[in-house]
């Protein structure tokens, strides 16, 4: 066979090469869906030692050559996919899931909010109606906790020892939230109820009775990602609580596997708010920052956060 008949039947799938390779180079895919570089890698390799033992061009050969040096470097690389795939969660996959789940997200975030706003109603009107709701120790302890500066300021050793205990605990409470959905969705709901209850009771009691700065300024900054954090997992213990309620074709522990994918995903996202809110809590929530500052930060974070599961991944799920 001559060369110009060899590059001929050739030609169209050394251009498929260049083609995976610009893709690999620009990581605008994934590999997975690059499934077939190494065969096409492999099929070049063979075509690089046939032009040498025929003794085809030099400029041909090294023409191959350079496409089998840039395959062998994308194939042989050393990786760091975790990296990559925890950036791709971050910036689309997560905001992606909970738009998907928009009316669970809708449904939980009434679950919890819905008893706020009401106890809030409630105990403007009626500051005794609290106690229906809290014990009297319980409302001593957050009085004392916010009733002046030293109730919030804490050292360095204690800040590292807080966000342990913030990052138990409510990693805790999300767990238990998630867990929550195997009992057919009920007890990711009460769970929810609950939080909005003992929540709700707290702020509007510490609002009314006059402990309203030390309250608001706490918890404003770590509070845009902890309460978001403990909704979405109670949309992911509630999608639990559907495969087990409607399993479809299914039975219904087929049913809880193919959910429990996307919960889990859900949960990934879940745990890494509550780290940073953690983090806000232990180490900026108690800082002696003037009240107007803790109010405009936790605004914005409160703004940044809406923003991104609205918008994140948008463009590129587009």
């Amino acid at each position: 066979m001559n060369q110009a008949d060899f590059i001929r039947q050739r030609q169209a799938r050394w251009d498929h090469f260049d083609q995976l390779l610009r893709r690999l180079a620009g990581q605008r895919e994934k590999e997975t869906s690059l499934v077939d570089f190494p065969a096409e890698y492999r099929r070049l390799c063979s075509d690089l030692a046939l032009a040498r033992s025929r003794g085809y061009s030099l400029s041909l050969i090294d023409s191959l050559q350079r496409r089998v040096i840039d395959g062998h470097r994308f194939l042989y690389r050393p990786r760091n996919a975790l990296g990559r795939e925890l950036i791709t969660f971050i910036a689309r996959d997560f905001p992606a899931q909970v738009r998907q789940e928009w009316r669970l997200t809708l449904w939980c975030t009434l679950l919890l909010f819905g008893p706020m706003i009401w106890l809030f109603a409630q105990i403007g009107s009626s500051p005794e109606f609290v106690y229906r709701v809290l014990s009297p120790e319980s409302i001593d302890q957050y009085e004392a906790m916010y009733g002046g500066d030293e109730g919030l300021s804490r050292g360095a050793g204690g800040d590292v020892v807080m966000f342990a205990f913030y990052i138990m605990n409510n990693i805790g409470v999300a767990l238990r939230t998630f867990a929550g959905g195997l009992i057919f969705g009920l007890g990711s709901f009460l769970i929810l109820l609950f939080n909005g209850v003992q929540i709700g009771a707290v702020a509007a009691h510490l609002s009314f009775a006059g402990y309203n700065e030390n309250f608001w300024t706490f918890v404003i900054g770590h509070g845009a990602l902890e309460l978001p954090a403990i909704v979405l997992a109670g949309v992911a213990g509630s999608r639990l609580g559907l495969a087990l309620m409607f399993p479809g074709q299914y039975t219904r522990l087929a049913s809880l596997r193919r959910a429990s994918k996307g919960a889990v995903r859900l949960l990934y996202g879940v745990i890494l708010m509550l780290f940073l809110a953690a983090g806000l809590e232990a180490f900026w929530s108690a800082s002696p920052v003037p009240a107007l500052g803790k109010y405009l930060i936790g605004g914005v974070l409160w703004l940044l956060v809406g923003l991104y599961f609205l918008l994140a991944g948008r463009r590129s799920t587009a």
